[in-house]
């Protein structure tokens, strides 16, 4: 999520406007109440580059959200998913969710190029099958989020 959330400004204390990469969407998110002074103790976000801004380590191995009340839509759907399908203009419009292959789509144009170029791959490792499917949405001008 650090590659798709950035902070863009600091609006007021503890108050953030944030952006996603990639849709260019901007909102407002609160550090919560009871989570401020871990995410003002928080170590350099820089050691954890790939990871959200607003995560913090809360004990050894237990890493928590400090934004939880006022998280964006695409956090609260995060484990929701496999692969997020955008299309062109950043709106979400497909799914594969957790542990399937299948999509989730009322998008006709998606389901089309699912249907005729992903949904009978087989390709036993699972990463393999998510690079393979990404190059096929990526190349039919979508964007996917995993």
């Amino acid at each position: 999520m650090g590659e798709v959330i950035e902070i863009l400004e600091e609006t007021t204390p503890l108050h953030f406007r944030i952006g996603y990469t990639t849709t260019g969407e901007e909102r407002q998110v609160v550090v919560d109440p009871d989570k401020r002074d871990l995410f003002l103790g928080r170590a350099a976000t820089t050691t954890r580059s790939l990871s959200c801004p607003f995560l913090c380590e809360a004990s050894q191995g237990r890493i928590i959200c400090t934004v939880h009340l006022s998280r964006p839509d695409l956090c609260r759907q995060y484990s929701c998913f496999r692969i997020l399908v955008l299309d062109a203009k950043g709106n979400r419009i497909g799914k594969v969710m957790e542990s399937t292959r299948f999509l989730r789509t009322m998008d006709h144009g998606l389901r089309e190029v699912w249907d005729r170029e992903i949904r009978d791959v087989q390709i036993a490792d699972e990463s393999v099958w998510e690079k393979c499917t990404e190059d096929v949405l990526v190349r039919n001008g979508y964007r996917i989020i995993k």
